[in-house]
Parts: C-alpha cells; sequence; structure tokens
C-alpha cells in the first residue's frame, strides 16, 4: 500500500511539473526538426548550461528533466525536449535513417542562445543522465564546449540498442539493424572524443552496480587512457538504474561550479 502511494504522488507530481514547463515552452526550427525548448536567463552571468532529457519510463512521455533542481545555480538553462524516434520517446538527439537533423538543429539552437547570451564556448556545460548523459558527452566533444557533467551515460550506442528491446530506436535512428550500423553508432561517440579541439572536461557519476558502469563507463576510461584523455568518473552505491535521479542533481550542480571555480584560479 505505502509503495502504491508513492508511486501515486510520484505521477501526480510529474504531471504537476509537466504543466509547469509548458508554461515556459518555446519551439525552433530547422530544416525539418522542430525543437522544443525551456530557456531560463540569469542574468549578470556569461555561463551557460545545458539539460538534455533521459529516456522516459513505461508509459510516460519525453519530458524535461531538473528543471526545479537546478534553478538555484548562477547560470543561464537551456533545456532542450527529445521527442522523436518511437512513440516520440527520443532519438538521442540525433536523427533518423542515418539523416543527423536533430542533431544539427540542437547545435544551431544551443549556438544561437549562446551568441544572444554573450557566452563564449568554454563556459557552454552540457548535462544529462543516461540518454541525456550520453548528449552531454557527444555535445561537448562534437562542438567543443567547455564540459560535459553526465550520469549513468549510454556510451557505445551501438551496443546498447543493439539489445533486443532496444532494436526499434537502433533502425530509426541508423535505418536499419546491421552489425555495421552497431559499429558506426559505438564510433560516432569515440571519434567525437578523440577529435574534439582542446581538452575534454568529462565528469561522470555511475554506480558498479549499475549495468552502465561495466558495458560503457569502464570502456570509455580504458578508451580515454589509451589517448590521454581524462575522465574524472565518481562511484555511487545506487542499485537501479533508475535510481541515478536521486543522486545526479547534487553531484551535477558540485561538478558544474568546480568547473567554474578551477577556470577562474586560471
Amino acid at each position: 500500500m505505502r509503495d502504491f502511494l508513492i508511486q501515486k504522488v510520484k505521477r501526480l507530481l510529474i504531471k504537476i511539473y509537466m504543466w509547469y514547463s509548458k508554461l515556459f515552452e518555446k519551439s525552433f526550427k530547422d530544416g525539418k526538426c522542430d525543437l522544443k525548448y525551456l530557456l531560463f536567463k540569469k542574468r549578470k552571468t556569461k555561463k551557460l548550461l545545458v539539460i538534455f532529457s533521459a529516456y522516459p519510463g513505461e508509459g510516460q512521455k519525453a519530458r524535461y528533466n531538473y528543471v526545479m533542481k537546478f534553478r538555484s545555480l548562477r547560470t543561464s538553462r537551456l533545456y532542450i525536449l527529445d521527442d522523436f524516434g518511437p512513440k516520440e520517446k527520443g532519438a538521442y538527439y540525433l536523427g533518423a535513417d542515418k539523416e543527423f537533423y536533430i542533431e544539427k538543429a540542437v547545435y544551431c539552437l544551443i549556438e544561437k542562445v549562446r551568441h544572444e547570451l554573450g557566452v563564449e564556448k568554454a563556459n557552454v556545460v552540457t548535462c544529462g543522465s543516461s540518454k541525456g548523459g550520453y548528449a552531454a558527452i557527444y555535445f561537448e566533444n562534437r562542438y567543443n564546449y567547455g564540459a560535459s557533467i553526465s550520469g549513468a551515460p549510454q556510451i557505445l550506442l551501438g551496443d546498447y540498442l543493439y539489445i533486443y528491446k532496444h532494436r526499434p530506436l537502433l533502425e530509426y535512428i541508423m535505418g536499419s539493424i546491421s552489425e555495421e550500423n552497431r559499429r558506426d553508432l559505438n564510433e560516432k561517440m569515440l571519434q567525437s572524443i578523440i577529435r574534439k579541439k582542446g581538452e575534454s572536461k568529462i565528469s561522470i557519476l555511475v554506480s558498479s552496480l549499475d549495468g552502465m558502469y561495466e558495458d560503457h563507463v569502464k570502456k570509455l576510461f580504458i578508451f580515454a587512457k589509451d589517448y590521454n584523455i581524462h575522465i574524472d568518473v565518481s562511484i555511487q552505491d545506487y542499485k537501479k538504474h533508475s535510481d541515478i535521479g536521486l543522486y545526479f542533481p547534487k553531484y551535477a550542480m558540485n561538478q558544474f561550479n568546480l568547473y567554474f571555480n578551477e577556470m577562474d584560479r586560471t
């Protein structure tokens, strides 16, 4: 009975939060991609935090994450929704049929907001957990932003989406299910990290009990070491992947402040 009431309260809070978010929602059109986003501007600061969304749970629609949690940070915040893909639950901010038009639109939106606010690229931090964590690391490195803060991310996306239950999304993004597409999608992330202009600033929170640790984060750490790329990994002890949302906000805020404190000292 107690668990039932907890779940009922959670669903009610989600509905209230979604309604609140919609009051501030805007849209950005780029080609055939129509992005929905929230932008909260913070005066007298030249920092921008870009927050990507995780994959929603069973029976839930795509939604923004950490809208209330990050409101105390002294930074402008850009939340980008990913309501593409099968059942409009998300396509990892990439695209469909190997046309990465969503990725292009996301980059254009970030750049539009960045220029409007007068923020340097080094002062843009990307952030997210799970699916949003993948996007945070990818966009930091692919487009040379300052840093990324990620919670339990999928890294080898081809491997992850090759799992049987995820294959419809692999087919959506890459056009078909094949070993070649699996490898190409894995390489998309890894090549972005290798080719970043300047130093990667990747911070990751994950549990050793989370499948993302062994299958993704640990492999990324080994890969990065081969290229002399430093990755900051903090280990928690939560038991389920879905619990990352309970631990990530505090970690993300600490890492955000740490990044800019270090910049101020250099």
